[in-house]
């Protein structure tokens, strides 16, 4: 395994503030705008992780997922359906890129009214990568 030089080999969203009602079509995905987008800087196999702090203020849910250049990575989506309440929902997986690549979150409602994802200091939205090895081998 070569360990990249001169490539980041980890990418993270900062801390961000800010709150966005979902008002796009049922079970339709939309970009989250807010949270920007990752460059993966250096190709081969990454750990990706993420967390999205969600709101509900009626029975309904949320799913979120993770995008590259455009496309869901399957396998990536986490769902949440309740009554009302805030909750944290997320996903960590593996998966190839290419140098270039741009990692994006997405999100969709269902059901119900007044569904959201937030980030401030009491709970953060954020998308991490992090730099495995060069080539998926399996053991």
């Amino acid at each position: 395994m070569t360990n990249p030089q001169g490539a980041q080999t980890w990418v993270q969203t900062g801390p961000l503030t800010f709150n966005r009602s979902l008002t796009g079509a049922d079970r339709v995905y939309e970009q989250v705008s807010e949270v920007p987008g990752l460059t993966i800087h250096h190709p081969g196999f990454w750990e990706v992780s993420y967390h999205a702090r969600t709101g509900l203020t009626a029975a309904g849910g949320v799913t979120t997922a993770v995008f590259k250049n455009g496309n869901l990575i399957d396998g990536s989506e986490a769902i949440r359906a309740s009554a009302e309440g805030q909750g944290t929902i997320g996903q960590r997986f593996m998966h190839t890129f290419v140098r270039g690549d741009i990692v994006t979150l997405h999100v969709y409602r269902f059901g119900g009214g007044g569904i959201y994802i937030l980030s401030n200091t009491d709970g953060r939205t954020a998308v991490m990568a992090h730099w495995v090895r060069e080539t998926w081998q399996s053991q």
